[in-house]
């Protein structure tokens, strides 16, 4: 157990170091550049976010899954996993840069400098996915902070230096991101661009796309849908502020999740034992999501009171049904990493996809006539249909 809180400790507390200096960047950025020039940056960085599905290509779980304990039908590919990695990102980031420069599309050049920073941004997350492969989470959690201590020290010195421009934003990004490759505490090898060609390998990479990709779309697609069929653009605001909440509750189950996976990958052989630390962590997070949520639902106004003051006591009834939600999300953190465990990618692609299409049908049909509401009651459908489809098809296989 005490490994465990350690490695749970230097997780959280590198993760709430990176949210931290990340908001406080939101607002130094935002006030340097002003509302349009923010809107500008804003508007490439999401461009150049929904790219970065095909820049990590599947690789960081596979390299996770893989170096934690290695299937046997990918064992004598070990040593090829990270430059293939490294290969893949830098192949699809000059493409993608390429398109963006060439493409007569506004702020093209923004465009092009966000790929960049999110390509060297997957090298940083394959090197992530490797020490914690390793059991080094630790050193993880310390690596984190280093990269993003140097990428935001490169924007506001680009700031400070060149003046508050998106490009220049971007540019100094791109340049923190480097030096902190360049003190990796992995050393980085040679790009290679074949790992695709390997049919094993390309399918793992295929359906971990798959699932990133639909998970991206049922987890965005409700703001979207809430700006374009709502009859109160208010709506918008008050459904975010409120999910917001269920973001920071998903960023701290995050290295509970990453740390089990280990565990669960090592023993994924003894199917017995298998089963019963699955069964043991997914009630862990069941009783977590509950508890979580019951506590929420009571003090719902006084939180949003607290946080966004009071022109947000709209957001009240939609953050206490958004938060019936973690009974869910939760257990499904572990169910997607026990899949993936048990080289299941395709259950969970299917799934991450299945619930995309319930999340997209359901808001559709409620959000015209429930408004921020409809989307909450979407979003907990929704999270229900993958906890059913992931703990049913684990649990038959094992």
């Amino acid at each position: 157990m005490r490994p465990l809180f350690f490695n749970l400790a230097a997780q959280w507390a590198g993760a709430l170091y990176g949210a931290a200096v990340s908001l406080g960047l939101v607002f130094v950025v935002g006030r340097s550049l002003g509302p349009r020039a923010f809107g500008n940056y804003s508007y490439a960085l999401t461009v150049a976010i929904l790219f970065v599905v095909v820049q990590d290509g599947g690789f960081k779980r596979l390299i996770f899954r893989e170096k934690t304990l290695p299937s046997a039908e990918l064992l004598h590919h070990q040593e090829n996993l990270m430059p293939w990695a490294l290969g893949h990102a830098s192949l699809s980031t000059v493409i993608g840069v390429t398109i963006a420069l060439t493409l007569p599309v506004a702020y093209h050049i923004e465009i092009a400098l966000a790929f960049f920073c999110l390509g060297l941004q997957a090298v940083v997350v394959f090197i992530s996915a490797e020490l914690r492969a390793r059991g080094m989470f630790a050193q993880d959690a310390q690596w984190q902070a280093i990269a993003r201590s140097l990428s935001a020290g490169g924007i506001l010195l680009s700031i400070f230096l060149l003046g508050a421009q998106p490009a220049y934003i971007f540019l100094g990004w791109a340049l923190g991101l480097i030096a902190s490759l360049l003190l990796s505490p992995i050393p980085l090898t040679r790009p290679k661009v074949a790992g695709f060609r390997v049919k094993k390998i390309r399918r793992a990479c295929m359906a971990f796309m798959g699932a990133e990709a639909a998970t991206m779309i049922y987890s965005r697609s409700d703001i979207i849908l809430l700006k374009y069929f709502s009859d109160c653009p208010e709506q918008v605001g008050y459904y975010a502020a409120a999910y917001r909440f269920l973001e920071g509750i998903a960023l701290l189950s995050g290295p509970l999740s990453f740390i089990w996976f280990r565990n669960l990958r090592l023993n994924r052989k003894d199917k017995g034992l298998f089963r019963s630390k699955l069964v043991k962590t997914a009630l862990i997070m069941l009783a977590g999501g509950t508890i979580v949520g019951v506590f929420g639902m009571e003090y719902s106004e006084a939180i949003l009171d607290l946080t966004f003051g009071k022109g947000y006591a709209d957001s009240a009834p939609i953050l206490a049904c958004l938060l019936i939600a973690l009974v869910f999300i939760l257990p499904n953190t572990i169910l997607a990493q026990a899949a993936i465990a048990q080289n299941m990618e395709r259950l969970y692609a299917i799934s991450a996809c299945l619930a995309a299409l319930v999340n997209v049908t359901l808001n559709m049909m409620l959000i015209p006539e429930y408004g921020g509401l409809g989307a909450a009651w979407a979003a907990i459908s929704t999270a229900g249909v993958l906890c059913l489809t992931l703990a049913f098809g684990v649990l038959k296989a094992i």
